[in-house]
């Protein structure tokens, strides 16, 4: 009998971490992602909102990645940062594919002007290496400052 009120409150809580982790696993803002910005086989990963041209609205910084390999001590990803107004969902600039072993954007207005500019980390292509146990990675690392070029003002 004491099995049986223990097992009830139990199998009430397991429902209902299931149900919570279902409700708090869904993506948000895939509905709002022009087509364009998506490339086959990649998936949003992160998403920022900044002011980093001229224009009045505000651009969504969308970071998209995908796997690309497993190693004992990390992982590596592909991704592209691609730019897209929000409110028009006009796509102002997509980044070419890089490979790194964390998502990491940053934006920033480290020169003060009022624009952001976003910063990337990656794994320049071809210098990656590890050993025989896939241990001890070795690679050169790089750092991309994207920066919106000043109109000329007439």
């Amino acid at each position: 009998m004491n099995h049986k009120l223990i097992a009830i409150p139990l199998l009430l809580v397991g429902m209902s971490l299931s149900a919570q982790i279902r409700v708090t696993s869904h993506q948000v803002g895939w509905e709002s992602i022009p087509p364009q910005a998506q490339k086959a086989g990649y998936s949003l990963q992160k998403s920022v909102t900044a002011q980093i041209d001229n224009d009045a609205q505000l651009e969504e910084i969308l970071l998209f990645g995908h796997d690309n390999g497993h190693w004992p001590e990390f992982d590596l990803f592909k991704f592209y940062v691609a730019v897209v107004g929000s409110y028009d969902k006009q796509v102002k600039y997509i980044s070419d594919e890089l490979v790194c072993d964390n998502y990491n954007l940053l934006i920033q207005d480290r020169n003060l002007d009022g624009k952001s500019e976003i910063y990337i980390n990656y794994i320049q292509m071809d210098t990656f290496k590890v050993d025989s146990r896939g241990y001890n990675m070795s690679a050169v690392r790089c750092t991309d400052r994207i920066e919106f070029a000043k109109e000329e003002e007439e």
